[in-house]
């Protein structure tokens, strides 16, 4: 064991600059994997807050709404039973969900009352400031021109938002990085698994005098394996590390620091999720190390 360990760091010595290009490739690309996987996490997330099926929501006039349709002010109970009847009626609605101003007022703290800036939006408006809603689910969520035509032009309605569209540019812009990332990060691994070879066999190179020694002596496969083995092993843990340690320092200083505390649009991605993705970043990080270094061993050894 002494020997081996002898053996192991007599040959990060001397390949130093190889073992620490190695560990910079690998860090850089565990890292954008693991940003990928956030990302696609936070999509997921973003998807059941709003819900998949809710594409339209119709908010009713307030006391202060300006829109023509408000004029009156406040919707009316005769009002309301209008919005709602049209919405039973027509073809392209399957089902809505009616939702009160003091619930819409509860679920906005709920969602921005944990931050600093949410607090202090709160302060300024009231229950009076929130509408009644209701949110429509679509039976072809493509398909609503029909009830946007009808609704929005009903007395008492304030507003028709289409989620969808609404959502469309955040969930296009989340699809993009994270294929960007990923992308990126397949390309580095490539580049890691190049280096892996060219380390290996520079390595078995320059020693293929101490192996050739090992095999007269009757050394066993594995124990001419195993010093590669082991300096791989090496810079796949400190390149783990370090990726993790960026993945953190992304949540601390980006999503805690900044997304959860200024933009209350969703809720954004936790530390369970982040210690998922470390972990998935770990193992391949330790696959990106002793798979190739298993393989190409036997080749430039000849064990």
């Amino acid at each position: 064991m002494n020997l081996t360990l002898r053996e192991l760091g007599t040959s990060l010595s001397r390949n130093k600059s190889m073992t620490i290009s190695l560990v910079v490739t690998m860090t850089v690309s565990l890292l954008l994997a693991g940003l990928g996987l956030l990302i696609q996490a936070q999509a997921d997330r973003t998807e059941e807050y709003f819900g998949n099926q809710l594409q339209l929501q119709v908010s009713l006039c307030t006391g202060t709404s300006k829109a023509p349709t408000c004029i009156g002010g406040a919707a009316t109970d005769a009002q309301k039973e209008a919005v709602e009847e049209a919405l039973r009626d027509n073809p392209e609605v399957e089902s809505f969900e009616v939702r009160t101003a003091e619930q819409n007022f509860e679920r906005a703290k709920e969602r921005i009352g944990d931050s600093d800036t949410g607090r202090k939006q709160l302060e300024v408006v009231g229950v009076e400031d929130f509408a009644d809603s209701y949110f429509v689910t679509l039976v072809n969520p493509q398909e609503y021109d029909g009830v946007l035509s009808q609704v929005s032009g009903m007395d008492g309605v304030n507003s028709v938002l289409s989620l969808e569209d609404l959502l469309k540019p955040l969930f296009v812009a989340l699809e993009k990085l994270q294929w960007a990332s990923i992308g990126t990060a397949l390309l580095l691994i490539l580049a890691a698994i190049l280096q892996v070879s060219n380390t290996i066999r520079m390595t078995a190179h320059a020693r293929r005098r101490e192996i050739s020694i090992m095999r007269y002596v009757g050394a066993s496969s594995w124990h001419i394996q195993l010093p590669f083995i082991l300096e791989s092993l090496v810079a796949a843990v400190v390149s783990a590390a370090l990726a993790s340690a960026g993945i953190a320092a992304f949540m601390g200083f980006v999503v805690y620091g900044f997304l959860r505390e200024n933009l209350q649009i969703t809720t954004w991605v936790r530390w369970q999720e982040a210690l998922g993705v470390m972990g998935l970043t770990s193992l391949l990080a330790v696959a990106l190390a002793l798979l190739p270094t298993l393989l190409l061993t036997r080749r430039y050894l000849k064990v």
